[in-house]
């Protein structure tokens, strides 16, 4: 199931609807909407994950099991849109933190080959008596397992396992079981705030000025008290110290947030290592390293018992790179990473790195959401898909891969793949297509944007020339 979200007459874009799936790629000209609609979409799921949902259309299947099924998921759709249509604006405005004009905004489920089943058991389980140590007598509790139901297949796949520590009721249960099935079907899992993270273009300077931006707010925020406290009654003053005072959107203050916030997780998940080391060794070879409150970067050139170098003198490069590496090795599992401009500080040939490095954490189970205007990045996952999507032999495709230096984890594996580009038109908008996986000729997505702009330059070399 995949979820597309409608937008029209919003800020440049006339018309968009965009599928968010396990892998989303929009690509096209500077100033062209792009991180617009990233931020939209971002801040869209934030909605979403805290809505309320429905309980109509829930089937019982008998005393021990709940069917959310099509019915369930149409009712879900159809709340989430009212709701839209209902508060578009202030919406807007909370992302944003301004008012922006907005047409029309949308939501559908597509693809609606799942529902949900839930089986409800009684687990009894022992009471412990903390003055003797011991159990002292069994309670009846209530677990449920959740699991989707392919339709076409007719499969089950488990989804999640809950344990109630009292015996809600069946009204109850119903809510509290939507409430989780709706945050799988939006891939939000249970806290709607540690699930997403939005990497911005200028990611590099924030991330350099970040603690010197929270101190000035902290210090405004301390000086709007004291007004509060012990002004003149008269005064009128501004009470929202919410940290927006320079207009940042929800996503890039979120981003703030999530760098002052960071703590390195103990123990790394063994996924997450290889990814780490994957960017160790192919993007900034060498290691970023966490002393206290302080950052540090160990080329690999450089011996063991040198000096590291703090990040703030280290390269551009790596300090692009920090980010994504902090989301890695942090407390938070992030599903969604929405990645605007990948290719900011990166030579063409780290461009290739970074390609691999997006297909890699796609197969680790998050869903990306990636923007760029570089027609090296665009052709490189261009070149991955293709791979990916072959009707090739196993054996042929091996020997494509030794040829050119990539392994099978460089290649996509069951996942849906949706590219955009967003191009200006003359009358000061944006249009944005949806680019289809070209199998004949086998071309994959067929960037004519860029294509035009190497077309351009090679007549222009060729006029030089001759």
């Amino acid at each position: 199931m995949e979820l597309l979200f409608g937008v029209s007459n919003f800020g440049k874009i006339k018309h968009a609807e965009i599928t968010l799936s396990d892998f989303t790629l929009f690509v096209g000209d500077n100033n062209s909407g792009k991180t617009f609609m990233m931020q939209l979409l971002y801040g869209m799921l934030k909605e979403l994950g805290n809505m309320e949902p429905v309980v109509e259309g829930i089937e019982e299947q008998g005393e021990k099991e709940l069917i959310y099924g099509v019915e369930w998921l149409k009712n879900m759709e159809t709340r989430v849109n009212d709701y839209l249509a209902e508060n578009k604006e202030k919406i807007v405005r909370r992302i944003f933190h301004k008012d922006i004009e907005i047409g029309e905004l949308y939501f559908r489920l597509v693809n609606m080959d799942e529902i949900y089943g839930c089986e409800i058991s009684d687990r009894k389980s022992g009471e412990i008596s903390w003055e003797k140590g011991e159990v002292v007598k069994k309670i009846s509790r209530k677990m449920v397992h959740i699991y989707a139901i392919d339709i076409n297949a007719d499969t089950r796949r488990e989804r999640a396992d809950i344990f109630f520590g009292y015996r809600p009721d069946k009204s109850d249960l119903k809510k509290i079981l939507a409430e989780k099935i709706w945050k799988i079907i939006l891939n939000l899992g249970n806290a709607v705030s540690s699930k997403l993270l939005f990497l911005p273009a200028s990611r590099t300077g924030l991330q350099l000025l970040s603690k010197y931006f929270f101190a000035e707010r902290d210090r405004k925020a301390v000086n709007e008290i004291s007004v509060l406290d012990f002004g003149d009654e008269d005064e009128e003053v501004d009470k929202d110290v919410t940290g927006n005072e320079l207009g940042l959107t929800m996503p890039v203050y979120d981003f703030l947030q999530f760098l002052l916030r960071y703590n390195q997780r103990a123990e790394i998940a063994s996924w997450n290592r290889e990814l780490l080391k994957f960017i160790e060794r192919h993007l900034i070879d060498g290691q970023v390293k966490y002393v206290g409150d302080e950052i540090y970067y160990h080329p690999d050139a450089l011996a063991e018992n040198k000096e590291d170098i703090p990040l703030y003198l280290a390269s551009s490069l790596v300090n692009e790179i920090t980010p994504i590496v902090k989301a890695l090795s942090g407390v938070h599992n992030y599903k969604y990473i929405f990645y605007d401009e990948i290719e900011t500080c990166l030579h063409p040939l780290k461009q290739g790195e970074m390609a691999r490095l997006i297909i890699r954490l796609v197969n680790s189970g998050r869903r990306m959401i990636v923007s760029t205007h570089s027609d090296t990045m665009a052709s490189k996952l261009n070149n991955l898909l293709l791979l990916s999507f072959s009707e090739d032999s196993e054996e042929a495709r091996e020997k494509k891969l030794r040829e050119l230096g990539l392994s099978g984890e460089d290649l996509l594996s069951d996942a849906k793949v949706h590219v955009y580009q967003f191009v200006n038109q003359n009358d000061g908008s944006s249009c944005v297509e949806e680019l289809k996986f070209q199998k004949v000729p086998y071309i994959g997505y067929d960037f004519n944007l860029f294509t035009r702009n190497l077309d351009e330059l090679y007549h222009e070399t060729d006029i030089i020339l001759n």
